[in-house]
């Protein structure tokens, strides 16, 4: 995408002027990258919107049924790991370019510690008349901090791996930004949980579909000749954004003590995999550039729940 695919795409937004070399003509194919996305989020508003009519249904028999509504608030801290990937694929560029021939890869890995916030709604229902075992269903939203930061090795044939054509040591980040879902959950009271902590107490299990919206930026510094190598004074530099999209699903489990009748007080650790995003940026010299961004998250919440 754009001078981030390993200089092989012109934009626009170019922070530096532009190299003599830079009058060949270059275009940015957007077609597939749309495609991609729509794809991903009829998959994942399917999940949500399977999760939310479930919650419906159990509502409608919760007239009839011991249940209860509860809404809440909670903070957590979260790890997360993105992994980025990038190929640049000279196989089909025009004889007289430096690099024909030649398929270049680079990817690396990007750490960060966060902390997240948010507010949810849901259903409970019992299953038993003594009220050891229930079902529920609850929606959330959630507001994220923390900035992943990472950098290509870069891949090629010059020392510094950024002479057009190649891999380019890129720098980029991830931030993530917020997300929503709906999550499924199996709670039990054994009567050891009550003999420890009283009664009252439950452990549960949970899984939740989610989208997470986050920027990808990246900062890019290279040759836009190719078909000679430059000088470090001709090279191009720039930044890109990019808004991205991730249909994750998480699996938890979390002790949940109640504090009077309506008070609810939760521990909760996770682990969630984000679905990986893929896509292929090309040009009309047709070089094409597969890209892939990918992560996953553990973390630890604590919530307090408010039953009506």
């Amino acid at each position: 995408m754009s001078g981030y695919v390993a200089g092989m795409l012109t934009m626009q937004r170019h922070t530096t002027p532009m190299t003599p070399y830079k009058k060949i003509t270059i275009h940015f194919e957007r077609q597939e990258a749309m495609s991609r996305m729509s794809r991903n989020q009829k998959t994942g508003f399917g999940s949500i919107f399977i999760m939310i009519a479930i919650m419906v249904g159990i509502c409608q028999i919760a007239v009839a049924q011991n249940s209860r509504f509860y809404t809440g608030t909670f903070v957590g801290v979260e790890g997360v790991s993105f992994e980025h990937a990038k190929t640049v694929d000279n196989t089909a560029v025009p004889a007289n370019y430096l690099q024909r021939g030649n398929i270049y890869s680079t990817s690396a890995s990007a750490s960060e510690s966060g902390f997240s916030t948010g507010f949810l709604i849901g259903y409970r229902l019992n299953l038993d008349p003594r009220n050891t075992i229930d079902i529920g269903l609850e929606v959330d939203v959630q507001l994220h901090s923390g900035t992943a930061n990472g950098t290509f090795p870069g891949d090629g044939q010059s020392e510094n791996r950024n002479q057009y054509g190649e891999a380019w040591p890129d720098e980029w980040s991830v931030e993530r930004k917020n997300s929503y879902g709906a999550a499924l959950m199996f709670r039990v009271s054994p009567s050891f949980m009550v003999s420890l902590l009283g009664p009252d107490t439950g452990v549960y299990v949970l899984g939740r579909v989610r989208r997470l919206d986050a920027d990808l930026t990246v900062n890019y510094d290279g040759c836009f000749n190719p078909l000679e190598l430059c000088r470090p004074e001709e090279f191009g530099s720039g930044i890109d954004s990019y808004d991205e999209a991730f249909y994750t699903f998480t699996v938890g489990g979390g002790v949940e003590k109640m504090i009077g009748d309506r008070l609810g007080i939760r521990g909760e650790v996770h682990h969630t995999q984000y679905g990986e995003e893929e896509w292929v940026a090309f040009s009309e010299e047709a070089t094409t550039v597969p890209l892939s961004l990918d992560g996953s998250e553990t973390g630890f919440s604590v919530k307090a729940i408010l039953y009506f």
